[in-house]
């Protein structure tokens, strides 16, 4: 009986230890801290149903709005211009996964030490259709004193948490930086197979504004390799033919042009490319003269106008000697 007695107390005792050491274990400040720190500011079955994004503050305010197709626009005040889908993307998956966000401060006397008044803070604001409120309305406030994180909190809310910097690089980034500038963009690019042949009129270079340009020449298939039309070039450097093309597919520009400056642009003929293609379609890129060390650009079949930077435009724009054997 004793030897019974002294088992059910020690198999007692061991039960009530292992009861405190599981709840030391679960309710270790280090773990609590870690399982508060782990926040989402929204639901991703939200964002599913988001059509515009307003940021501002700090940089330059900036409106994307998603519109046919389920694409994403940049709005402006004279149209709305295409944007980095792939960015918007991001911007979204980083707000609506779990991430890091210790809570910092849970009182609104904090707010304004922390930069977190309505005033102060930046501000990313998402809608989704007519649905009031916002899917989100949270505000970016000051970095911390390690300049790794920055204080974020939800409008209406006392509660103050912190996160690295990367939603107030958002928020402040250029205007530019949300563009899709690329003068064939991805899901119509006609890509290097389809291109059966290239004729190059290039502008004057600009210490030659008032003389006449290069003489136009053309890049054809012929077989497994490229022929040329129009120079005394009598053996092409197949790759670097084929990489030149590539950049001119892959071309992007710094900015776009109003609705006026590309109409205006629509009627100049400083320089132009012409892509004929496998199918029977053609694309031609016309540029303007030069301007503040950039040109103006547009492309047949796409409504936009580009601003090409110089080197951008030396780059698509080759001399025929540039295609023989080095």
């Amino acid at each position: 009986m004793i030897y019974k007695t002294k088992l059910r107390f020690l198999v007692g005792l061991v039960g009530v230890l292992a009861l405190v050491y599981a709840g030391t274990w679960v309710f270790e400040p280090e773990r609590v801290n870690a399982r508060n720190a782990a926040f989402q500011w929204v639901e991703a079955k939200q964002l599913a149903e988001a059509d515009r994004i307003e940021l501002s503050g700090t940089g330059e305010s900036l409106t994307l709005v998603r519109k046919e197709g389920n694409r994403w626009f940049v709005s402006r005040d004279d149209g709305d211009y295409p944007a980095k889908q792939e960015r918007v993307a991001d911007f979204l998956r980083i707000l609506s996964n779990k991430g890091n966000y210790p809570v910092r401060s849970t009182e609104a006397a904090s707010h304004e030490r922390l930069g977190l008044t309505e005033n102060a803070a930046s501000r990313i604001l998402i809608r989704g259709g007519a649905a009031v409120p916002p899917l989100l309305d949270l505000l970016v406030g000051q970095r911390d004193p390690t300049g790794q994180e920055v204080y974020l909190r939800k409008q209406d809310q006392n509660e103050v948490r912190s996160g690295d910097t990367t939603l107030a690089g958002y928020v402040a980034s250029s205007r530019t930086s949300w563009y899709n500038l690329r003068l064939f963009p991805e899901a119509e690019q006609p890509g290097l197979a389809a291109v059966q042949r290239l004729t190059v009129y290039a502008p004057p270079l600009p210490e030659e504004e008032s003389s006449a340009p290069e003489p136009p020449f053309s890049l054809s298939r012929s077989g497994g390799g490229w022929i040329i039309e129009g120079a005394a070039v009598p053996e092409l450097d197949t790759p670097r033919v084929e990489a030149y093309i590539r950049s001119i597919l892959d071309a992007e520009g710094e900015d776009f042009l109003s609705l006026a400056e590309t109409s205006a642009v629509e009627a100049l003929t400083e320089g132009r490319l012409v892509l004929d293609l496998g199918n029977g379609l053609s694309h031609t890129i016309r540029v303007g003269p030069l301007e503040a060390n950039r040109r103006s650009a547009v492309v047949s079949d796409n409504p936009y106008g580009y601003a090409l930077a110089e080197w951008t435009v030396n780059r698509i724009f080759k001399t025929a000697s540039y295609f023989a054997p080095q």
